[in-house]
């Protein structure tokens, strides 16, 4: 058993696993073909994790952090607040070790995702649908409080082990498989921890590097997993004056975008994939020289009960 120090502290490694954990990250980094018509353009394929999203990273991070530090000791639950992603990421390999799991999710969440989330035998919380994620955090906090002693609760959007996973993992992939050789990195803000941790890898290997960020154009919108940050609640994660800029994405411009890449990269993605390639489009068109890589989050499964589908087939 290992250590690696980041930020002067020692965080754990344990050795490799054998099972379905062993799977979560090393995902395929695809080239845009047809989006680009000037700087190359590559994204992270993250719906190869078993758990089928990026935040698989994460929740696996969380949950050897806190089996190492004896968190979840007995009966003891995995509580945590989600859109879905994460939850289906703590549900997938939280039954690897044994370990039980309670999520508060928003009562509008896709029937997919609910589905899902009801076979990997997670209990289910539902919040207040108007209330969206920060309705959900609400809540998992309130159960924390009442019950410290049934819930270990994971808290993504504070817990450095989320964007410490990306640290270890997703940053060291991107420079393995480009070479080193990109000039911007693109990445969607939900916890941040995506954007904060292989932002700090690239800083530390180039800090020539530009970070940039992607948020919704307003509070409410349609990009599942991405947050408005001057309206919501903040994560702990998120430093503010990280990134070199932050783009916003209308909700529509995604939704084409979304489709636009089934059509013609024949990649079936989710809308916050459709998010990422605008902005990497954007910044890939002011180049005259350089690449962007970014990050689709998930596939597009999850989210066939939406309506923008249909209002596009």
């Amino acid at each position: 058993m290992t250590t690696l120090v980041i930020d002067n502290k020692p965080n754990l490694i344990v050795p490799p696993a054998l099972g379905v954990e062993s799977h979560v990250g090393n995902t395929p980094l695809l080239p845009l073909r047809h989006i680009s018509s000037r700087a190359p353009i590559y994204a992270k394929a993250e719906w190869f994790n078993p758990g089928g999203s990026v935040k698989d990273r994460p929740a696996l991070n969380i949950i050897r952090a806190a089996l190492a530090a004896g968190e979840l000791a007995g009966e003891r639950r995995l509580l945590d607040s989600t859109s879905g992603n994460m939850g289906i990421a703590y549900a997938t390999l939280a039954a690897v070790f044994d370990v039980p799991v309670t999520l508060v999710i928003p009562a509008n969440a896709s029937p997919e995702r609910l589905t899902i989330l009801k076979a990997l035998g997670a209990e289910i919380i539902q919040s207040d649908p108007l209330e969206g994620t920060d309705g959900a955090i609400q809540v998992a906090q309130e159960m924390a409080a009442e019950e410290p002693r049934r819930y270990f609760y994971a808290d993504q959007y504070n817990n450095p082990a989320n964007w410490q996973a990306h640290y270890l993992t997703t940053g060291p992939e991107i420079v393995e498989q480009t070479g080193g050789d990109l000039t911007h990195f693109v990445a969607g803000l939900g916890t941040s921890g995506t954007l904060m941790g292989i932002g700090r890898y690239l800083r530390q290997y180039n800090p020539d590097i530009q970070i940039i960020g992607i948020q919704p154009d307003a509070a409410f919108h349609g990009l599942e997993g991405l947050k408005h940050m001057s309206t919501a609640i903040q994560p702990g994660l998120y430093d503010p004056s990280f990134a070199d800029r932050v783009l916003e994405v209308p909700t529509e411009a995604a939704y084409d975008m979304t489709l636009q890449l089934a059509r013609q990269e024949g990649l079936f993605v989710g809308v916050s994939s459709g998010a990422a390639a605008i902005a990497a489009q954007e910044i890939a068109a002011e180049l005259k020289q350089g690449s962007v890589v970014t990050i689709f989050p998930d596939a597009g499964y999850k989210y066939l009960s939406e309506n923008f589908w249909e209002a596009n087939l």
